[in-house]
């Protein structure tokens, strides 16, 4: 049996729509392929229905993408809609998109919004050193500086299909016109991008299966409490006599991940990464002095600072005191820096080659989410705990 290519339908289900998109995937079936749409194969459903539309996102080949005039479900809180979340998904895993757009609305996206949105999106990042979180806060004020004729003729059609488009093309994806009354024409388009696609030699792979949840945290509780009592087993009468084999070992399981705009959320998207942690040092108050402990990794470290220097993380983590994220530029490094008792413990995380000041600062919060709210805490907290009830005595 041949492995048929998977189709996604996504668009609002809208009246307009609905005869397009079951015309669509009986041409599509008749072409040989397999069309996935909500309203026909999505079972078994999930409970969480958009979790069940994202799985078959995943599942797809090429995503095919119908925006007009009706918004479908908008929720407020995520600043989004199911339509949108499945292009998002589309983008994060490479799908090939095909996007057509109502004759009209493109008309009037291209007349009265481009270029207005366009501008007003530069200037955010040239203010912030990145674009806004959610595109629909720099729509709102592009219809509030609308003439009253052009706000009249926009009325009717809610501002979130404005930010659509413009996340759509600056995706850089062609945007096709489609015309309902047209459509033999759409579907001469649909099969000449089919076309184009088989031509790149369009690579069908099986969908891998997922691994359970459960599994995964007992597996990740396993490591924990191997990792808590291998560093218990290191101490004793509440010292440690060999520092850089005991940092070597609590660094072991600190890795890195991706720091996410919009962490969390259904529209996170990835902007960097950063790597495992490569150094820990540790610090402790001694004589108007924050003065080194012990250390391990690639760095050497300084000795000792001053209480009053505030160009130190390690001063500012213990003065503050809050736990600081810094950032050197000369050697592409986060720096994480945790206040514990009268210790300071730095973690220094690289950072892929993307990165600079400027990124830095423009997504300090993404950053400080990622290193310190995702499974590293786990690991850190612990070694805070234990560090700040150590003795050490300076010699």
């Amino acid at each position: 049996m041949p492995n048929q290519c998977k189709l996604f339908i996504s668009s609002a289900y809208d009246n307009q729509l609905i005869p397009l998109r079951k015309n669509l995937k009986e041409h599509l079936e008749n072409a040989g392929h397999r069309p996935l749409l909500f309203e026909d194969n999505f079972y078994p459903w999930h409970e969480d229905f958009m979790k069940t539309c994202i799985e078959k996102v995943i599942e797809s080949d090429i995503f095919i993408l119908l925006i007009n005039d009706n918004v479908g479900t908008y929720w407020d809180e995520e600043k989004c809609t199911p339509t949108y979340q499945e292009f998002r998904t589309a983008v994060k895993e490479d799908k090939y998109i095909i996007t057509f757009i109502d004759l009209t609305v493109k008309q009037y996206y291209e007349d009265y919004i481009k270029a207005d949105l366009t501008a007003k999106m530069e200037q955010y990042k040239k203010d912030n050193y990145r674009y806004p979180d959610y595109t629909i806060d720099a729509v709102d004020t592009v219809l509030m500086d609308l003439p009253a004729g052009q706000q009249e003729r926009l009325k009717n059609i809610h501002p979130f299909i404005w930010a659509f488009i413009y996340d759509v093309q600056a995706q850089g994806i062609w945007t096709e016109e489609l015309v309902l009354a047209q459509s033999p024409e759409f579907y001469k388009k649909i099969n000449g991008y089919l076309s184009d696609r088989l031509k790149e030699g369009i690579k069908l792979v099986p969908m891998k299966e997922g691994i359970h949840e459960n599994a995964i945290a007992a597996r990740d509780f396993e490591v924990y409490q191997e990792y808590t009592l291998t560093l218990l087993s290191y101490l004793a009468a509440g010292t440690v006599s060999d520092w850089n084999e005991f940092l070597e070992m609590a660094k072991t399981p600190l890795k890195g991940g991706h720091i996410y705009q919009r962490p969390d959320t259904i529209l996170e998207e990835a902007v960097g990464t950063f790597k495992d942690c490569n150094t820990i040092t540790v610090y402790k108050k001694h004589e108007g002095k924050m003065k080194l402990c012990g250390y391990t990794g690639t760095t050497s470290p300084t000795l000792e600072y001053d209480l009053e220097d505030e160009t130190s993380y390690v001063v500012r983590a213990y003065t503050t005191p809050q736990n600081m994220i810094g950032y050197s530029q000369n050697k592409n490094l986060l720096y994480y820096a945790l206040n514990t008792s009268d210790y300071v413990l730095c973690f220094h995380y690289p950072l892929d080659h993307t990165w600079d000041k400027t990124k830095v600062k423009a997504f300090g919060k993404e950053i400080e989410y990622a290193i310190m709210e995702k499974t590293n805490i786990l690991y850190t907290d612990f070694l805070a705990d234990l560090i700040g009830g150590m003795k050490y005595d300076f010699k």
